[in-house]
């Protein structure tokens, strides 16, 4: 039985908010502890994401490789996700994820969270719409960044 104040803590994440107890009692005993030492490369750009990555600590800076540079596209911290291509058919990043900290995650190991979105539809549609808003925000992060750029080449 997972306590009640670990139930509460899932809920501070965005990602988890949705789901309730009970489903939640079928995620969370999923989820693996990770850590990553400052500098450490989480996943590279075209990997397989095999974990869906919740921050519990530290600052993770996700980047696309443009020839030889890592152009920076948004900064996370606790409370955020990463890894979301995990969800994927076929699980390719779509961007670097580097650990700027010290990154302490617990993470969803990508078949076994499907696996379970699939035998809990109602779960999985919580869980893809807010995976849904993840994605929009690094979309438009990644539009910021290309507008930011366009605007410095006018100058």
């Amino acid at each position: 039985m997972i306590p009640e104040p670990v139930l509460q803590m899932a809920h501070a994440y965005r990602l988890l908010s949705e789901l309730d107890h009970a489903q939640l009692r079928k995620l969370l005993p999923l989820l693996e502890e990770k850590h990553f030492d400052a500098g450490q490369i989480i996943f590279r750009e075209g990997d397989k994401a095999a974990f869906l990555h919740l921050i519990v600590s530290g600052e993770v800076v996700l980047e696309t490789i443009a020839g030889n540079d890592a152009v920076p596209v948004q900064q996370l911290r606790h409370g955020e996700a990463i890894g979301w291509s995990a969800l994927t058919r076929d699980h390719a990043a779509h961007f670097r994820a580097r650990a700027l900290t010290d990154v302490d995650t617990v993470a969803f190991p990508s078949e076994r969270l499907a696996q379970a979105c699939d035998r809990d539809p109602a779960m999985g549609y919580h869980l893809m719409r807010q995976l849904l808003e993840v994605v929009t925000e690094r979309l438009d992060a990644v539009r910021k960044q290309l507008l930011e750029q366009a605007k410095a080449g006018q100058h």
